[in-house]
């Protein structure tokens, strides 16, 4: 259901006003003081950022930042660290490793 938000003249607020549809005939009422000259606002909308395109927006400063209070942390170490440049295994190293019959990082 759409929310219109109108400005009351009579009681000087800015209301909302929820309704299912906007006909020709559609006659807003104010809710709180029940006034019918009501001018219909402009209404501002939100929209919802995902979390990849936030990062994107973020200053690369804040890299070089977390980069320089912890040298551990920085993503050059990070990928060395947990060998993130090498690529995934292949389908043999999966199989031998099945076959091994080890559990891997699954604790028993």
């Amino acid at each position: 259901m759409p929310i219109y938000e109108y400005a009351c003249y009579d009681c000087k607020r800015f209301v909302e006003v929820i309704t299912r549809r906007v006909s020709d005939d559609f006659e807003a009422r104010c809710p709180e003081c029940g006034g019918a000259r009501l001018s219909r606002m402009v209404s501002s909308f939100a929209f919802h950022l995902s979390l990849q395109s936030k990062l994107e927006q973020l200053d690369p400063k804040y890299d070089k930042m977390i980069d320089a209070s912890s040298p551990e942390l920085s993503f050059d170490n990070l990928v060395k660290k947990y060998r993130l440049d090498r690529p995934m295994s292949t389908p043999e190293e999966r199989k031998k490793f099945r076959e091994s019959g080890s559990k891997g990082l699954i604790p028993e």
